[in-house]
């Protein structure tokens, strides 16, 4: 396999865990649950919000979210 055969196959690897994780995020959000992620090392349950997946969504307190619901 050359050298362009292996990026472009990593591009489109790189371009479905994205589109994964996009579809993973507008399903929790629609239907209300919570995503644990793994965030600088430290693992988060966060309540989606918004349209995308920003820097910002797992700070916060996401489990009083979650109560206040």
């Amino acid at each position: 396999m050359s050298e362009k055969e292996i990026l472009e196959m990593q591009r489109r690897i790189d371009e479905g865990i994205r589109l994964a994780q996009k579809r993973l995020w507008e399903r929790a959000r629609t239907t209300q649950q919570t995503l644990v992620i793994c965030n600088e090392g430290e693992i988060v349950e966060m309540v989606p919000e918004g349209d995308s997946i920003s820097a910002n969504a797992a700070q916060g307190d996401p489990l009083m979210r979650r109560k206040n619901r």
